[in-house]
């Protein structure tokens, strides 16, 4: 791409917008479907492969995925501008699929930990990075809408991760299971990297971080309020799976709990930008 076709600034609210968001909402679907379908996972280790484990230890392999994946965007938004939105997702694509890939072949919990929980959390902040602003940059008047599609992608990648997940552990194993996810989000999130585009140039920055944010009072609550929401919300999925098995169901009947609740999860999330369009970001939260 030439210089000049870089500092092309395309009009806001156009038609071609919804590529780059879809796409967005394609890769959430990878990015958010791998944390928010850890509850099977997770109750395939707690009962079956590590029974004797506490599960104190090994829910490090899920916070692990979701502190990682929200943390390093304090670094992987920063290089997101410096280096190029798809340098940066298809960096992403690749540590993804090797977390998988190596997690497959993980036999002890400290090895899980690593893959599953660390390396794969890095990764998924790569393809994070670049697509939280995509939507926000070519729209105006239906911004809300077009991040609400965006994140309703995360919750159709918890349906049919949730159920796909189930099924391969059921019928292939853990191991093919973590092997075909791989796969898979090599595949479709490096053709979902291409129709990554920019509205406009990238800012120039001083540094890798911009502490002049850390003064206002404003960024601290919406924080802690972003912070406080994804605590309930993770530990929510995480462990939705085992609390049916101690209530005397099934690991289906606790898959299918987690179906419902992101199910739930994408009409929510639409919903939610329609009404931030119409009544403000700030009131919507209230």
């Amino acid at each position: 791409m030439t210089s000049a076709k870089a500092n092309v600034i395309r009009p806001v609210d156009g038609l071609f917008g919804w590529i780059p968001t879809l796409a967005v909402a394609v890769n959430y679907m990878f990015v958010f479907g791998a944390s928010n379908s850890y509850g099977v996972f997770s109750t395939y280790y707690l009962n079956v492969k590590f029974p004797g484990v506490p599960a104190t230890t090994l829910s490090w392999i899920g916070t692990s995925i979701t502190s990682l994946m929200l943390i390093f965007n304090i670094f992987t938004g920063s290089m997101a501008d410096k280096m190029g939105y798809r340098v940066t997702a298809y960096t992403g694509t690749v540590i993804c699929t090797a977390a998988y890939i190596l997690a497959s072949f993980s036999k002890e919990v400290w090895q899980l930990i690593l893959t599953q929980g660390v390396l794969l959390g890095i990764g998924l902040s790569f393809l994070i990075a670049p697509s939280f602003s995509i939507p926000s940059q070519w729209f105006s008047k239906h911004r809300g809408l077009a991040s609400g599609i965006a994140m309703a992608g995360s919750s159709i990648g918890g349906l049919w991760f949730t159920a796909a997940t189930q099924t391969m552990i059921d019928n292939l194993g853990a191991e093919w299971a973590l092997r075909i996810l791989g796969l898979l989000t090599l595949v479709v999130t490096s053709l979902m990297n291409l129709l990554y585009y920019r509205r406009v140039p990238a800012k120039p920055r001083a540094g890798l971080l911009e502490l002049g944010a850390t003064k206002s009072l404003v960024f601290w609550l919406v924080s802690l309020e972003q912070t406080l929401m994804d605590v309930g919300f993770w530990v929510v999925t995480f462990y939705i799976g085992t609390a049916a098995r101690h209530l005397g169901g099934t690991s289906r009947d606790g898959s299918n709990m987690l179906l419902v609740l992101n199910a739930g999860s994408v009409i929510g999330r639409v919903m939610a930008g329609v009404i931030a369009d119409r009544f403000g970001n700030i009131n919507t939260l209230l």
